[in-house]
């Protein structure tokens, strides 16, 4: 499963969306990570992007059974996969809102 993390400024979020494999016919998933209603410029606010991250990118990539080997397998690379592409937009996001001063970055 692969992923494809886009940044949605206008709209204030990080959308998570894991591309269906090449082999299976899945419509792909989008989650949308607001960010929006948060002061970046602290720990705080950067902690509670931090975890809206990790629940989406855990919805969107789903869940395999523990007997499922293969599966869990391919679970883990699409959450490795998806922290390593929102990554940069994180910090894009984050330096953004370092320059406004550390205001809330508002969707336009």
């Amino acid at each position: 499963m692969k992923t494809l993390l886009a940044l949605s400024a206008l709209a204030g979020a990080l959308c998570v969306v894991p591309a269906a494999a090449a082999e299976t016919r899945h419509p792909p998933v989008v989650r949308a990570v607001a960010h929006d209603d948060l002061d970046l410029s602290t720990a705080k606010g950067r902690k509670t992007l931090d975890r809206r991250i990790e629940i989406a990118i855990a919805t969107a990539c789903g869940d395999a059974s523990s007997a499922d080997p293969m599966g869990w397998k391919a679970i883990q690379r699409c959450r490795l996969d998806a922290a390593d592409r929102v990554s940069a937009q994180r910090e894009g996001v984050i330096a953004a809102a370092q320059r406004q001063g550390g205001t809330r970055i508002a969707a336009q």
